[in-house]
């Protein structure tokens, strides 16, 4: 695709930019430190949306208070709904209030006092402004400070580049473009929803992008670094439920997807395969892991969806 920026660039400026963005903040019985995160987000924005799914009342008393000091609406769902569902009741929320952007964001995410303006150059020198679906907000790892993606040296000085998926956290979504492609996939309940959303959004002829400065903190599970003969691998120690929606929704992307997204899609899968055999080297509850993958196996490949409502034999946490 040619991505040589037109003549006539989108006007926008930073502060008109603001206020057509509205930040989704999906909690799930968060730590002492969201408050934070919140206020650091908010100023950037011009209102915050916090979905809470099911935490107590004590995690979200101070959430409480805070929404009698800066614009933040609370939005409190009585048990876990799921990733996807929160994020598009977050979403709808911002569309009935007549946003045009969503930033999508998870709890434990910081994001840096410039990401709003890195965002909008993005929105504004990108060149089919029309058909973009996703900007996701490259970042440094909280544990090793490894960026997602080095930057690359464009000549066009566009300030991204193309991706097939991105992540949900950081991510600034188009509503016009959400309520053209359908909202997130509440059957996925948590894992690859963003990048089931990404591979449907390309399907549909939209793009998604990627800042190309880190604009935000961010880390995948536990992550810790372990040895492997000569090289330095790390494991993201999720629980043994997360392992078994990761291998299963992988599956389903690759049974609808391969034909469309090949070389995304297996990239995908030996990523998945290497995760799960170092879960078996390094990780904990190794042998409860290895039944939540088998049966992450099993459902992937016969389709089913829908969140896990029967534990498996194990430990779960």
């Amino acid at each position: 695709m040619n991505c040589e920026p037109s003549v006539a660039i989108q006007p926008l400026s930073s502060s008109s930019f603001v206020q057509s963005v509205c930040a989704v903040m999906v909690t799930h019985h968060p730590d002492g430190g969201l408050v934070d995160r919140i206020l650091r987000i908010a100023p950037q924005v011009a209102q915050t949306v916090i979905v809470d799914n099911g935490s107590s009342a004590s995690c979200m008393e101070p959430i409480r208070k805070l929404t009698h000091t800066i614009p933040v609406y609370l939005i409190l769902n009585r048990s876990n709904e799921g990733i996807a569902s929160a994020l598009n009741v977050g979403t709808r929320w911002a569309a009935s209030e007549g946003f045009r952007w969503v930033l999508t964001l998870d709890q434990d995410t910081t994001v840096l006092p410039d990401m709003m303006d890195v965002l909008a150059e993005v929105v504004r020198f990108y060149p089919f402004p029309e058909r973009l679906a996703v900007i996701g907000s490259n970042y440094r790892d909280k544990v090793n400070g490894t960026l997602f993606c080095e930057p690359t040296n464009r000549t066009d000085g566009f300030p991204g580049r193309e991706m097939t998926s991105v992540l949900t956290s950081g991510s600034l979504i188009s509503i016009d473009a959400f309520q053209k492609i359908g909202g997130f996939r509440d059957d996925f309940f948590i894992d690859c929803v963003d990048h089931e959303y990404c591979l449907r959004a390309r399907a549909r002829g939209f793009h998604v992008v990627l800042t190309s400065a880190p604009v935000m903190e961010h880390g995948i599970g536990h992550l810790t670094e372990h040895r492997l003969l000569w090289r330095k691998v790390h494991t993201s120690n999720h629980s043994p439920v997360r392992v078994y929606f990761t291998t299963r929704n992988i599956l389903i992307l690759a049974r609808e997807y391969l034909a469309k997204e090949p070389r995304w899609i297996i990239e995908s899968l030996l990523g998945q395969t290497k995760s799960i055999l170092l879960v078996c080297l390094f990780e904990r509850d190794r042998i409860s892991k290895m039944k939540y993958a088998l049966r992450g196996c099993i459902d992937g490949v016969l389709g089913r969806t829908g969140s896990l409502s029967q534990p498996i034999a194990g430990r779960n946490r």
